[in-house]
C-alpha cells in the first residue's frame, strides 16, 4: 500500500495499491459474478437532487445479498480499512479521522459506471467514506472522474485506488464514456463503505 495525505484544501488519505494481486482477483471474481445482478439508482438509496433526479448508475449494497459477511470475499477482504496501518496513517491527515477507530457500523456497496453513467455532486450520510476504484485493464473507458465539488480538487482514477474521506464532504463522479461497447462491463466499479458511529 503506498499513502498520500492531503491536507489542502481538505484532509483526505489516498491509498494506491490497496489490495494486493491475490485479492483482487477475489474481488474480480466476485465483481463477475454480481455484475448480472446489479440494481438500479431507485435501489441503492441514492442521493437526489432537488428536482428529484438521482444518480445515474446500478449497484448493490452486499450486506442485504450476504447475511454472513464471511461468504463473500470482498465483505471479508475490505476490513482492511480498519487495519491499524491504515488507522495510523489517516490519523496524520487530522485528527478528527481518528473517528475511524470508534466506528460500529459499516455497509458496502458496489456500483458499476457503464456509458453515460454519472453521479452527481453530494454528501454521503455518514461519518467517514472509503471509495476503491477498479476497472478491467486495458482501461475502456474515459471520465469516471472523482471530485470534492465545493473545493474543485479532482482526484485522479487509478485501479485498485482508495479515497478516505468525511462523508458531509460534497463529491461526485463525472460522466463515464466507454471505448468499445463490445466489452461487457468493461467501466468503471466502485466499492464504497459508509462507515457510521450509531
Amino acid at each position: 500500500m503506498i499513502f498520500t495525505i492531503v491536507k489542502d484544501p481538505i484532509p483526505f488519505l489516498i491509498i494506491d495499491d490497496t489490495y494486493n494481486k491475490e485479492e483482487q482477483v477475489k474481488i474480480f471474481k466476485e465483481l463477475d459474478f454480481i455484475s448480472e445482478k446489479l440494481q438500479g439508482a431507485n435501489e441503492t438509496a441514492s442521493a437526489k437532487k432537488v428536482n428529484g433526479e438521482i444518480k445515474r448508475n446500478t449497484g448493490l449494497f452486499l450486506d442485504t445479498v450476504y447475511s454472513n459477511r464471511n461468504v463473500s470475499d470482498i465483505l471479508t477482504i475490505n476490513r482492511k480499512i480498519f487495519s491499524q496501518k491504515i488507522m495510523d496513517e489517516i490519523s496524520n491527515c487530522h485528527y478528527a479521522y481518528n473517528l475511524l477507530r470508534k466506528i460500529n457500523h459499516d455497509s458496502t456497496l458496489i456500483s458499476y459506471y457503464d456509458e453515460g453513467s454519472s453521479y452527481f455532486s453530494h454528501t454521503d450520510d455518514t461519518t467517514i467514506t472509503a471509495v476503491t476504484w477498479f476497472f478491467k485493464t486495458p482501461k475502456n473507458f474515459t471520465g469516471g472522474d472523482f471530485i470534492f465539488t465545493d473545493f474543485n480538487k479532482h482526484v485522479e482514477l487509478k485501479n485498485n485506488r482508495t479515497v478516505i474521506f468525511f462523508g458531509c464532504y460534497n463529491h461526485e463522479v463525472s460522466e463515464v464514456r466507454i471505448k468499445d461497447k463490445s466489452v461487457p462491463f468493461s467501466g468503471r466499479f466502485t466499492l464504497s463503505q459508509f462507515c457510521k458511529i450509531i
